[in-house]
């Protein structure tokens, strides 16, 4: 694809459009100057000077650009209410598979350990059976939850080359609900009923917990702050590299 459909794509994704639309409209314009390049050529040129004259008749960078920005219904959810798609869906997202592991717990619970009080604390024997792989899978997934939501939230701003703030605003959030979660399992005394519960931003009454729940924080963070860190420090460079845009 010609270089300035590169710029292009990059100008777009800054201005909110929506990166299915991007492509889609990226495509297009390709095939469109496929065929004025081959109309040039017929007429005689060479291909050098068709390939010019096909982007001049294609339209310069503002014309392209504006065609898809000026478009509301092409503009993506990060763009239109970044608010909600980085505060609100992170802490959602999170919840939720918050609740599919205390589902699987409590599955597992019934399964194997229909006579314990809690699941937790229990020594299962031997240490590759079923019962527990299968809560050390649900142990696993319930710790790699906030990393997972974090990556989301990463790839969706690299993608969408959102500003720092909304992702960095969206990483804290998720920290902060996973570096605090705690899941509390016992079973009552006269009815038998299971009850599960799991507390979220809560430091807890003591020091050391407190000092535990930060640790938590920061390293929730930065594991999943880290890639996108990264990212934006190597495109930082490539268009320092590149010079600077003509749009």
């Amino acid at each position: 694809m010609p270089t300035p459909f590169d710029e292009l794509r990059e100008r777009l994704l800054r201005a909110g459009v929506a990166p299915r639309h991007v492509r889609r409209y990226l495509a297009e314009l390709a095939d469109h100057l496929a065929d004025l390049t081959n109309e040039e050529l017929h007429a005689g040129r060479g291909r050098a000077d068709a390939d010019s004259a096909a982007l001049v008749r294609l339209g310069t960078m503002e014309e392209l650009a504006q065609a898809m920005i000026s478009r509301r219904d092409c503009q993506s959810w990060c763009a239109r209410a970044p608010w909600a798609m980085f505060s609100l869906a992170p802490l959602f997202s999170l919840a939720a598979a918050y609740f599919g592991a205390a589902f699987y717990l409590w599955c597992g619970w019934n399964l194997f350990l229909s006579e314990a009080d809690t699941p937790f604390g229990v020594h299962l024997q031997p240490i590759y059976g079923i019962a527990n792989l299968y809560f050390q899978a649900g142990k696993f997934f319930y710790i790699v939850a906030p990393f997972l939501a974090g990556w989301g939230i990463a790839i969706l701003a690299a993608r969408q080359r959102l500003k720092a703030i909304w992702p960095i605003t969206a990483m804290l959030l998720i920290a902060w609900m996973g570096g605090t979660a705690q899941i509390q399992a016992s079973r009552s005394g006269v009815s038998g009923l299971v009850h599960i519960r799991i507390h979220c931003f809560a430091f807890g009454a003591s020091g050391q917990a407190v000092f535990e729940s930060l640790g938590r924080i920061l390293a929730i963070f930065t594991i999943t702050a880290l890639p996108w860190v990264i990212w934006r420090i190597q495109m930082a460079r490539s268009s320092t590299t590149a010079g600077p845009s003509r749009a």
